[in-house]
């Protein structure tokens, strides 16, 4: 749906970008090769085709904010939208934190099941997520719309009645953060506040800067007493589960510098990385880390290039203190959010954060008035010349389609696969094989529905001969599409196994163990259950 709605709106800039500034610097273009080959390269190509498109989303995003930004009232509205969408997600986390959660630990250890441990821990540690999957995913959208949510309070023209409002709003937003226990998110909103008090309140933004460091500081350190209480393990402390996952990130760098290990493969290329004491994961928590590992070292071009221009953007704005600070100030916190956490990879927040990033550095600028302004001196552009004009426009609309078309499938497979999980936990198994059958066959470059329908079929299907050589074969097509992830490999070891091909089975388990040397399940001579039922 989010895509459709980009699309329309590069469908909208492309018809009117004849006669408003390019749509994308010129720059861009160049570095389109180095992109399609880490594309092509990538070991799976769904995962690269995934990543790139929410890549794309994300640049769409930005060019739209952009457009917004010359309009006021609609720029306004964007940010009301955006402030009202962050009180309903912090009133979810607040009844998530003293509702919800309380009642479903007490409903779990009622209940006459086997409870998971690691829920249990997390409903009952009570740390909410409101509607995004994460508390830091919902921590960073926060920290974008509190100095939003403050900026109102000067804009607003209804009296102290309505900013007391706004005032309860930015309130709820903050507890709901302070729930949240996220200390890349405080760090964030710490930036972002500090950045907008210049607007907020000119006369002694100096000394509330005091006043804001002195309370992130005091955040930050109960925050992290909280959560190292929580974890009760000196082993999972947050900073050092971090700095294993960025040093991961710089060997993959190091392993693979001219076109990374391919996009979206940070997950699938981390357990061969692993040391004992690290986590895993499937994102660096550094954005900028996992995308210079993933694409290649290229990519750090576009992203210093963009941040010298928001720098310079941000500079005079700060100074002067104009009205667009605070929306500055919201695309800075999501900048260095990403530093030290993921958001950048969930659409949920980058979305909102590439519109705000777009209408921070919008037109109506110094640096787009010049670009502009007409020239008095020009003559009546040549065919040529108005070619050369359009073509960033049909280029970004025949991007647009093209990442809708591509997020339609995409959605379509991923929504059946879902279902079918659901549809295995509710003990309808041969519906879950039925709509996983259906989800291979919207997206065949996909290797997650061949391996749920292997997997099925282990836990299902081995005394039916027919099932067990659909199995093999999704299990073998699974490895074929994504050949870098060793538990494609291990599932391929269990069919041979079953098939009494030992040394078939050996090897595609050493080639699991050599994927993820740490895992046990992956070390040769290895009994699993799996591997004696059949």
């Amino acid at each position: 749906a989010c895509m459709g709605l980009l699309a329309v709106g590069a469908c909208v800039l492309g018809a009117e970008a004849g006669d408003r500034p390019r749509l994308l610097p010129a720059w861009m273009g160049g570095l389109l090769p180095f992109a399609v080959v880490s594309i092509a390269a990538a070991a799976c190509r769904a995962h690269a085709l995934d990543e790139a498109s929410d890549a794309g989303a994300l640049i769409l995003a930005a060019l739209v904010g952009r457009r917004l930004a010359s309009e006021p009232r609609v720029r306004e509205a964007l940010i009301g939208l955006l402030v009202a969408l962050a009180c309903v997600a912090a009133l979810r986390a607040t009844l998530q934190h003293h509702l919800i959660y309380p009642i479903e630990a007490r409903a779990l250890r009622a209940g006459s099941g086997e409870v998971s441990a690691l829920i249990l821990a997390r409903l009952e540690a009570g740390r909410p997520s409101g509607p995004f999957t994460l508390p830091a995913a919902l921590g960073g959208f926060l920290a974008m719309t509190l100095p939003l949510t403050l900026a109102l309070t000067r804009r607003s023209r209804r009296g102290a009645a309505a900013r007391a409002g706004i005032v309860l709003a930015a309130l709820l937003q903050g507890y709901a953060l302070f729930l949240t226990r996220s200390i890349g998110a405080l760090v964030a909103t710490t930036i972002s506040m500090a950045l907008a008090l210049p607007f907020l309140a000119p006369r002694c933004a100096a000394a509330l800067r005091w006043g804001v460091l002195v309370l992130a500081v005091a955040g930050a350190a109960f925050f992290l007493h909280a959560r190292r209480v929580e974890i009760g393990s000196p082993g999972a402390d947050p900073f050092l589960l971090r700095a294993g996952n960025w040093r991961a990130a710089v060997r993959m760098i190091r392993d693979h510098p001219l076109f990374g290990t391919g996009p979206g493969s940070f997950g699938t290329f981390y357990p061969r990385y692993i040391e004992p004491g690290m986590n895993e994961t499937r994102y660096a928590h550094n954005s900028y880390l996992q995308v210079l590992s993933g694409w290649g070292a290229w990519a750090i071009v576009p992203l210093a290039l963009f941040a010298g221009a928001f720098g310079a953007r941000l500079r005079p704005a700060w100074r002067a203190g104009g009205a667009d600070l605070p929306v500055l100030a919201a695309g800075a916190a999501f900048l260095a959010h990403n530093l030290v956490d993921f958001t950048a990879f969930l659409p949920g927040v980058a979305l909102p954060a590439g519109l705000l990033l777009g209408a921070g550095m919008g037109p109506g600028q110094p640096c787009d008035r010049g670009a502009a302004a007409p020239r008095p001196d020009a003559g009546p552009p040549t065919a040529a010349a108005r070619a050369a004009q359009r073509a960033p426009a049909v280029l970004t609309v025949a991007l647009a389609l093209a990442l809708s078309t591509h997020a339609a499938v995409s959605a379509l497979s991923r929504n059946l696969l879902e279902r079918a999980g659901e549809t295995a936990v509710a003990g309808d198994a041969q519906e879950s094989l039925h709509l996983a059958r259906a989800a291979a066959r919207r997206r065949p470059g996909d290797p997650a529905p061949p391996a749920f329908i292997a997997e099925w079929v282990l836990a299902h299907g081995m005394h039916d001969a027919g099932l067990r050589e659909e199995g093999e074969r999704a299990a073998l097509r699974a490895a074929r599409l994504d050949p870098e992830s060793a538990i494609r490999h291990f599932t391929v070891s269990l069919y041979h196994k079953a098939a009494g091909r030992p040394a078939d089975a050996y090897r595609e388990l050493r080639a699991a163990h050599l994927l993820y040397p740490l895992k046990d399940l992956y070390r040769a001579g290895t009994r699993t259950a799996g591997a004696e039922k059949p």
